[in-house]
């Protein structure tokens, strides 16, 4: 399984920052608000996340033997995709929100709809942490057999 990279994440952060400034400049164009998500929004967000870094630690706790709850390695590997997921979620969305931020922010000055786009892009970029702390909290530990001679660090899907 692939790890996250920060190019392919940023390239995500840009694809939704162009879309959505196009986005918006088509609506307002039209007589229409800026597509920004609403506070409830980040509800799903938040839970999407806190259950994300819940399995992680919980995966975390198996691997290091202080928990005696099995975690069957298939449903490492689905946290694990579940983390990667929610970072680049999370890229897109931030991107998203930056870009109509700056534009709100150099159209109007400082409005309640550049305030909700700085939250929700602060709340992607946090998704985008949590997933790279699950990745991390999901590598299994270096074994001591012939097969992994090099002593690389595989994940949990190895």
């Amino acid at each position: 399984m692939s790890t996250l990279r920060f190019l392919p994440l940023a390239l995500c952060a840009v694809a939704g920052a162009v879309i959505g400034y196009v986005l918006m400049l088509v609506m307002s164009g039209r007589g229409m608000t800026a597509p920004v998500l609403d506070y409830s929004a980040l509800f799903s967000m938040a839970a999407v996340s806190v259950i994300t870094l819940i399995l992680g630690i919980r995966v975390k706790l198996f691997t290091a033997g202080r928990t005696r709850h099995r975690v069957e390695p298939i449903a490492a590997a689905r946290i694990l995709v579940l983390a990667q997921a929610g970072a680049y979620a999370g890229a897109v969305i931030a991107g998203w929100h930056l870009s109509l931020m700056a534009a709100l922010l150099g159209a109007s000055g400082p409005s309640p709809t550049a305030t909700r786009a700085i939250v929700l892009a602060g709340a992607g970029v946090l998704m985008v942490v949590i997933g790279f702390i699950v990745q991390h909290l999901c590598k299994l530990p270096p074994q001591d057999n012939d097969e992994d001679a090099d002593g690389a660090q595989g994940y949990a899907t190895d």
